[in-house]
C-alpha cells in the first residue's frame, strides 16, 4: 500500500469458525488471523475493548460469526485491521510484550513497528 501498509487478499473471505484459547483465532478458510493481546471490536458504532486472555468477555467477537470479511490490512506501523461485510472492524495494535497477531506467516513482532 502507498503508506506502507499491506493489504491481505484471502482466497476465502467467509469465516470458517473461531478458536478460543490462549489467543483468538479467526478461520478464513485455510488462513488464520491469530490475536495475541488486547485489540478493539466495533460493532454498530460501539467499541468493544477485548483481551484474547479474558474469554468471558470475548462475546462480541463471536458475535462476527457467520461473517465475510471485505478488507483486511496492516498499517506501516503495525495495526492489524479487518472490516466485515456487516460493517463490524477488528482494529490490533502492537503490543510491547507479545506477538500481537498473524495472518498466515505474516506477524506483528513485540514492540515491533510493523509486519514480519
Amino acid at each position: 500500500m502507498p503508506d506502507g501498509g499491506r493489504e491481505f487478499v484471502l482466497a476465502e473471505p467467509v469465516l470458517s469458525f473461531i478458536r478460543i484459547d490462549q489467543h483468538s483465532t479467526l478461520q478464513f478458510g485455510e488462513t488464520e488471523v491469530v490475536i495475541g493481546s488486547p485489540f478493539v471490536v466495533e460493532i454498530n458504532d460501539v467499541a468493544h475493548h477485548l483481551d484474547p486472555k479474558r474469554w468471558d468477555a470475548l462475546g462480541p467477537l463471536v458475535a462476527l460469526y457467520p461473517g465475510e470479511l471485505l478488507w483486511l490490512w496492516t498499517s506501516a506501523e503495525g495495526r492489524l485491521t479487518a472490516v466485515f461485510r456487516t460493517g463490524a472492524r477488528v482494529t490490533v495494535t502492537p503490543d510491547a510484550i507479545t506477538k500481537a497477531w498473524s495472518v498466515g506467516s505474516v506477524y506483528c513482532m513485540p514492540g515491533g513497528p510493523g509486519p514480519v
